[in-house]
């Protein structure tokens, strides 16, 4: 097992890449734009350099293992990644080959949900924890599920889509395409539809105000809420019953220890948190609910990267399957 490797997180519009050891502790921290536009290739071309280049600084070998977290799920045995929702003609791309192209270093590949599960596991706030389920409350919803100290990917690496866990069979339209997901109530893109629509009404005096002309977003529906504002407060609930209601479903199925909340629609605080344990308690076996505590993460926007360099720490690897 390696014991200081380099993380990749590959982001729609930014790329970040440093060199990690086995305590968590990250250093020659690099990052660049994603040239999302330019194709896959570019894309790749761009990680590598800035892995060699966090290695180099580090004084890691040219060989030093390398984790990457892709915005997409994937296959991780083959690194063919089906598709990617802001990197332009992901589909179905070869990733794994194209990596054996270009580098001698050994790597793995996850979904940046699933890294980010892993970092938690790893070097946060679920360190020891053998059973635990991440959600990272973003524009989207992503995450990842560990149980029993292992990721689980499903048979062909599209396992843990905890944001599409469908909630309301005549719930809304999700992006994904399908009705009723998590996502579609508690997703960034889904507070700020709530909040826009009702910003239309005149209970959206006050979240025009901060507004201010600009687009609403789910910090304005927090900050209104905060403010004793009952609309941004009642938007805020329902998307927290919303996130209790598939905490439970998952406590239900997976028993974890722990739940793990992450991403800037989690860092929303009790507004949304308080009504999801109460919602959680309706929807969750007694003894399933109180094995399992709630905490927001602490890895910040490092948790992918942390989960991603986690992975490169262990075998096989992807170059290991190819060539062993």
């Amino acid at each position: 097992m390696a014991d200081r490797v380099i993380g990749v997180d590959v982001g729609g519009t930014n790329l970040r890449a440093a060199a990690v050891d086995a305590e968590g502790t990250i250093a020659c921290r690099q990052a660049a734009r994603t040239p999302a536009d330019a194709g896959p290739d570019a894309v790749v071309d761009a990680l590598l350099t800035l892995a060699n280049r966090a290695g180099a600084e580090a004084g890691l070998p040219p060989d030093a293992p390398l984790g990457i977290a892709i915005p997409g799920p994937l296959d991780p045995a083959t690194g063919v990644v089906a598709f990617t929702p802001n990197l332009k003609d992901w589909r179905d791309y070869p990733l794994g080959a194209a990596l054996r192209q270009r580098t001698r270093r050994p790597f793995r590949l996850a979904n940046d949900g699933n890294c980010a599960a892993v970092g938690e596991a790893r070097f946060g706030v679920g360190r020891g924890v053998d059973d635990l389920i991440y959600l990272a409350l973003g524009t989207g919803v992503g995450g990842g599920i560990i149980t029993g100290g292992h990721l689980i990917e499903g048979t062909t690496g599209f396992g843990g889509e905890v944001g599409h866990v469908v909630i309301a069979l005549d719930g809304p339209r999700c992006t994904c395409g399908s009705i009723g997901c998590l996502e579609a109530y508690v997703g960034g893109w889904a507070i700020a539809r709530d909040a826009s629509l009702v910003a239309t009404t005149a209970d959206g005096m006050a979240l025009l105000r901060l507004a201010a002309g600009r687009p609403i977003t789910p910090a304005i529906v927090a900050t209104a809420a905060r403010d004793g504002d009952p609309a941004a407060g009642a938007i805020l609930d329902r998307a927290g019953r919303a996130l209790g209601a598939a905490l439970g479903a998952f406590a239900n199925i997976f028993n974890p220890r722990l739940i793990v909340i992450g991403g800037g629609v989690g860092s929303l605080g009790d507004a949304l948190l308080e009504p999801a344990r109460t919602a959680m308690a309706n929807h969750a076996f007694p003894e399933n609910r109180t094995a399992a505590r709630i905490e927001r993460s602490r890895l910040g926007d490092d948790t992918a990267l942390l989960g991603a360099a986690a992975l490169a720490m262990e075998a096989p690897t992807i170059e290991d399957e190819a060539t062993g």
